[in-house]
C-alpha cells in the first residue's frame, strides 16, 4: 500500500530576489534660525546645535509562494519571489541661517552634516546583507515543513506572507537602530568641542551663535 509523504519538503530553489531601494538626494535647508535647531534638536545645554540632518523611510515586503504537487493530496511551497520595498521619505539637511556661505563656521557644520548623510546612505548595503540572509532562512524553512494538504495551502501561504513581512520590518527596524547608534558616535559634546574650536577662539561659534541661540 502507498504511504503518503510525511518528511520535510526537501531543497527548493532559491526565489527571484529584488531589493527596491527608493532613493532621496540630501535637500539644504538654509533658512532655519540656530535657535530653530536647537529646539528641534531637544534643546540640550550639552553642546550648541548649528546644523542638523533628518532622516525618514517606509517599508513594504512583497513574497510570492507557490504550491507543488508531491502526490498523495499532498503540497509542498516554492518561494518565487522575495521584493520588499524600502522608499526613503525623508533627507534633510539643516545649516543655521546665521552661518554665511563659504565661512569657516559654515564649511565646519555643513561637512559634520556630510558625514551624517554617510550613514544615512550606507544602509542600502546592510539592507541588501540582511535580506540575503533572510531569503536563506526563508529557503530553509520552506525545506524543512511537511507536505500538507489542499485545504491548507491557502492558509500557510497568508500566514507566511505575514511572518516574514514582520520579520522584514524587524531586520530593517535593527539596521534603524544601528545606524542612529553611528549617528550618536559622531554627535558628542567631545565632537561639538573640537567643531567649535575648527574656527579660532573667536569664530561665531563662541560669539554670535550661543547668544543667538538664547
Amino acid at each position: 500500500m502507498a504511504r503518503a509523504q510525511t518528511d520535510g519538503c526537501g531543497p527548493v530553489q532559491t526565489p527571484a530576489t529584488t531589493l527596491e531601494f527608493i532613493k532621496m538626494d540630501p535637500m539644504l535647508d538654509r533658512h532655519r534660525s540656530v535657535r530653530w535647531l536647537n529646539s528641534r534638536a531637544g534643546g540640550s545645554a550639552r553642546y550648541l546645535v548649528t546644523g542638523l540632518t533628518e532622516y525618514e523611510m517606509r517599508a513594504s515586503f512583497n513574497m510570492r509562494l507557490m504550491p507543488r504537487d508531491v502526490g498523495f493530496g499532498r503540497y509542498c511551497l516554492t518561494p518565487i519571489t522575495v521584493n520588499p520595498r524600502v522608499e526613503v521619505i525623508k533627507h534633510l539637511v539643516y545649516v543655521a541661517s546665521e552661518l554665511e556661505r563659504g565661512s569657516c563656521e559654515y564649511n565646519v557644520v555643513y561637512a559634520h552634516e556630510g558625514e551624517h548623510v554617510k550613514i544615512n546612505q550606507g544602509m542600502e548595503a546592510d539592507i541588501q546583507a540582511s535580506l540575503d540572509d533572510m531569503v536563506g532562512d526563508i529557503t530553509r524553512k520552506l525545506a524543512a515543513m511537511p507536505p500538507m494538504s489542499g485545504e491548507n495551502v491557502a492558509r500557510s501561504i497568508k500566514r507566511l506572507l505575514a511572518e516574514y513581512g514582520r520579520d522584514f520590518k524587524r531586520r530593517l527596524k535593527d539596521i534603524d537602530r544601528n545606524r542612529r547608534e553611528d549617528h550618536k558616535r559622531i554627535d558628542t559634546p567631545e565632537e561639538y568641542t573640537k567643531l567649535s574650536l575648527a574656527c579660532g577662539p573667536n569664530s561665531a561659534f563662541q560669539t554670535v551663535l550661543p547668544q543667538a541661540a538664547r
